[in-house]
């Protein structure tokens, strides 16, 4: 409170707000109920008038205050304080006897105002030390002030209740307050005098000393079926009595519960969530676009499902509360669902499924197949080498970095099981939402799930379900933005030469995620192939050539569940190829359609080719031997040639061991006389049938 002009009382900004708040301030002033002097802001000040304010105002300023015009000749006293930054350091760095330091917030926490103890003590000392030079000092009181100690005394008091010091306002008790903090010869003393440690901490619990005492009831406290504080005190007491210790009380038991909460937490409420809450999080940027960072998880979806299932007995019985597990791939730019599949329960093929549902969503918005720069999953079905299928097939996706155990809040899909999914969950047609975690807090009625239970959608009915309802979160606007999820993706997309530089083709995506075929090995015919997958029979088209050079191969086939339209032709070594289904032609002139004549002219050119392949490649692959001047139907009419000898004969003159032109005649008589001898020889043993494989 000051005077202002034509010296008007008025209470400062900050004095108006503290007795009535900013909102009583702000709708006085817009109903011109109080008169203000200022506009604020760069040091300026604002004052309301004390006259202009309603009766009901002034009540409370004069209790807070009493009179006005008597505060305001007893405030010279206030200027001669001056703030004691000493002591607010020493206040600062104070450490209580519970391990904590004072506090030093002002603000309303959880809807309790709390006390700011370092300013409190501060504001405390500083008074102190006023009040001690003015009495060792009384002309300088008087020159000052020009009063009497008594008047001194009874304007100081009254000073001291009505600006709330946290020193004695009584004249008395305020003296031997003073006298004690004089006597005292050290600043930190006198500081810590002023400190009024029963505030701090439950009395009690200061009967817990040493260590022994304190680790037998870290120990009881430890215990994960979480006693009640009652049996944990009467298990200590035991031990207290037998060991010279104060006995205890429940409440004291609470508070050391309550100041050694970081050290029982992961005994009580398990390793990880305890790491979760206490351990520093790590706080990150984003990826800065589509395809650089991606998250896999698996989720329980909230939703009920009726399904039937079989009895011991032979017969069925029906439940109406099945929950599919969903595993979901995201990609951290912006929480974008990439793919998903949907079960009985997580498995590897659950897994794989959901990443080539990815792929193909991939391939829907940008035409083709990407992979992502990173993965990351929980180390659900991983070895701790990571060296088994999964592993590698995670590491073959992408640079692999899997989560730390038990550290959930690293991974961003996390969060992604939040507030929108469920969001989205609740208002699903389907009416089968589940709650958020049936144990959790928002979890629904009893009453209200068996009623909705009578309406519960089939088993049959989840995949559309579970589809519709990832449309949705892929299509909803995100609230930071406005906009899809789906539209900030590929439009970060096309702007990004990073996110696509892990283009793969349909070949190499089947080898990394595709399905083998079931069942033994499919001969190629020149009927191509017709494998069934997924139940379905599909008759495969198989290149021309291929059939030609690779007619009784056998191969396997490896494909896409969810696309039958490719699937991977191979006999694991160098025949490899993607084959589509064939496309039959019609047979009737009459049924032709635009291209079709064009497609039946290219089929049959196609086999004219082959035609001339049968005889022209044979033609091509024998005119060597014209070149090395073998005739091998002189070989046959001058009877039989061995084996050996012939490969003799044609080595001899491929290595230049003589000249053409001058031993052909002598070459073909040796070769002729070679043969007489041999047959000679063989003739005692002519009865033998000759086995046909060892000629030629």
């Amino acid at each position: 409170m000051e005077y202002i002009s034509n010296n008007k009382i008025a209470l400062t900004y900050g004095e108006y707000v503290d007795l009535f708040g900013l909102d009583s301030y702000k709708n006085d002033k817009r109903r011109n109920n109080i008169i203000v002097h200022g506009l604020g802001g760069n040091g300026r000040k604002v004052y309301i008038e004390y006259e202009a304010l309603k009766e009901n105002r002034k009540q409370v300023i004069r209790a807070k205050y009493g009179d006005p015009y008597e505060y305001l000749a007893k405030k010279p006293v206030l200027n001669l304080i001056n703030w004691d930054y000493e002591a607010q350091k020493f206040y600062e760095h104070y450490v209580l006897p519970n391990g904590l330091k004072l506090p030093a917030c002002d603000e309303d926490i959880n809807g309790k105002r709390q006390i700011n103890y370092v300013d409190r003590y501060t504001r405390a000392a500083s008074w102190l030390n006023m009040l001690s030079d003015f009495t060792n000092d009384k002309k300088a009181l008087k020159r000052e002030l020009k009063i009497s100690l008594a008047v001194f005394w009874d304007i100081v008091t009254e000073l001291i209740r009505t600006q709330e010091i946290g020193i004695p306002a009584n004249a008395k008790r305020l003296k031997e307050k003073l006298k004690q903090y004089q006597e005292l010869t050290e600043p930190a003393q006198q500081y810590e005098l002023l400190i009024e440690k029963f505030r701090f901490g439950n009395g009690n619990a200061k009967k817990i000393k040493g260590a022994a005492a304190e680790a037998v009831l870290l120990k009881l406290l430890s215990d994960p079926r979480k006693h009640d504080y009652t049996v944990v005190a009467a298990a200590y007491n035991k031990f207290a009595e037998s060991n010279g210790q104060h006995q205890v009380t429940p409440g004291a038991i609470g508070y050391f519960k309550n100041r050694n909460e970081h050290i029982l937490a992961a005994s009580r409420e398990g390793r990880k969530n305890a790491y979760s809450k206490y351990s520093k999080h790590i706080q990150r940027d984003r990826a800065s676009a589509p395809l650089l960072f991606v998250n896999a998880d698996d989720n329980c979806l909230d939703l009920f499902f009726e399904t039937e299932t079989w009895t011991e007995l032979g017969g069925t019985k029906k439940s109406k509360y099945y929950r599919p597990m969903l595993y979901v791939i995201t990609d951290t730019y912006n929480d974008y669902i990439l793919g998903y599949a949907v079960g009985d329960r997580v498995t590897h093929e659950l897994i794989y499924e959901a990443f080539r549902n990815a792929m193909n969503h991939i391939q829907t918005l940008t035409g083709n197949y990407y992979l992502p720069h990173q993965l990351q999953t929980d180390r659900w079905g991983l070895d701790v080498k990571l060296k088994n299928k999964l592993a590698e097939f995670y590491s073959k996706v992408a640079i692999f970095t899997p989560q730390a155990h038990g550290v959930p809040q690293g991974k961003y899909i996390e969060r992604s099981f939040g507030v929108e999914w469920h969001q989205v969950l609740k208002a699903m047609p389907s009416n089968n939402y589940a709650g958020k975690n049936i144990t959790a807090k928002e979890r629904l009625s009893a009453e209200y799930v068996v009623q909705a239970s009578k309406d519960y959608p089939k088993i049959e009915e989840m995949p559309a379900i579970v589809e519709t309802f990832i449309k949705v979160m892929r299509m909803k606007p995100n609230p930071k933005t406005g906009i899809s999820r789906q539209q900030e993706w590929l439009k970060a997309f096309n702007a990004s030469e990073k996110s696509k530089v892990k283009i793969i083709d349909t070949a190499v995506k089947l080898q990394l995620m595709g399905k083998k075929r079931a069942g033994e090995p499919l001969m190629l015919t020149a009927s191509g192939l017709r494998p069934v997958l997924e139940g379905k029979k599909i008759s495969l088209d198989i290149p021309d050539q291929v059939i030609y050079e690779n007619h009784g191969k056998k191969v396997e086939v490896i494909y896409d569940p969810q696309n039958l339209s490719e699937v991977l032709i191979t006999d694991g070594k160098g025949l490899r190829f993607v084959a589509r289904p064939y496309q039959k032609v019609p047979a009737a002139i009459a049924d032709y359609q635009t291209g079709d004549r064009e497609r039946i002219g290219g089929l049959f050119e196609a086999k004219k080719q082959i035609g001339a392949l049968l005889t022209q490649t044979l033609e091509q692959r024998v005119k060597i031997l014209d070149e090395i001047h073998i005739d091998p139907q002189s070989l046959l009419q001058a009877g039989i040639l061995i084996k050996d000898l012939k490969q003799g004969a044609e080595t001899l003159y491929l290595e230049g061991q003589y000249q053409a032109e001058s031993i052909r005649p002598k070459g073909q008589k040796a070769v002729k006389q070679a043969t007489k001898q041999q047959i000679a020889a063989q003739e005692p043993e002519a009865e033998e049938e000759l086995n046909p494989y060892d000629f030629y």
